[in-house]
């Protein structure tokens, strides 16, 4: 898994992502956290006091983006197989807890979080195994009554054998929807890259009408889990 990552990351350049830099990620990335507000909005979470973890949380920006939406440092939580990453989220978070460990034999104690995050993670995660294994970690490490949010693209990309569609039915499957958990919510949010990347760039004002108007065509979606 670290060797893969290592290679997206490679892949990936930090122009890529760079929201001031690179015009075709703005809307990308707008669209990325309404959907992710949306279905904050809609469970039940004390931004004080709730414990919350980023599983595969990198640099730590997606712990950023809670502290700037309300939520306390000393209560976000991180883990990562990359330690360099790891070293620039504590840079960023000295207050936070993060750990250099894998997401499928986490340290932390059974019912610790109110909410348990993954971002862009499990469409990278083609072995099943490894990724239930992973799923099966953030059910446990989550309260009763507690939240899990996948953040992930639901289809595959195309001719890869590394990116794997993070669908309903996966989701189903992997986090046991019916048993272990139940879906509260799902948010639309950003569209596949081919085409949000484009309009983010040459088109802005038409990417929320076109993500309102051709659903086919939102790549990313926020699901909510209730754990049971």
């Amino acid at each position: 898994m670290t060797e893969l990552y290592s290679r997206y990351y490679d892949e990936h350049n930090e122009y890529r992502n760079d929201v001031l830099a690179n015009p075709e990620v703005a809307f990308q990335t707008l669209a990325f956290d309404r959907a992710n507000i949306r279905a904050l909005q809609q469970i039940k979470l004390d931004r004080k006091t709730a414990r919350v973890l980023d599983v595969g949380c990198g640099s730590g920006s997606g712990l950023i983006t809670l502290l700037r939406w309300g939520f306390r440092q000393q209560s976000l939580y991180g883990i990562d197989l990359s330690s360099s990453r790891i070293d620039e989220a504590r840079a960023a978070l000295p207050l936070a807890d993060l750990r250099c460990e894998s997401g499928d034999a986490m340290s932390h104690a059974p019912g610790t979080f109110d909410l348990v995050i993954e971002s862009t993670m499990f469409i990278l995660m083609p072995d099943e195994k490894i990724a239930r294994g992973i799923a099966r970690e953030m059910v446990r490490v989550t309260k009763p009554d507690g939240y899990i949010m996948i953040i992930d693209w639901r289809y595959s990309k195309p001719g890869s054998d590394v990116y794997k569609a993070v669908n309903p039915a996966r989701i189903a499957s992997l986090f046991e929807v019916g048993g272990a958990t139940t879906v509260v919510a799902r948010e639309r949010g950003a569209l596949i890259p081919p085409v949000g990347r484009r309009l983010s760039r040459y088109a802005p004002s038409l990417y929320f009408m076109v993500q309102a108007l051709l659903p086919p065509l939102v790549g990313q979606i926020t699901t909510v889990l209730r754990k049971s």
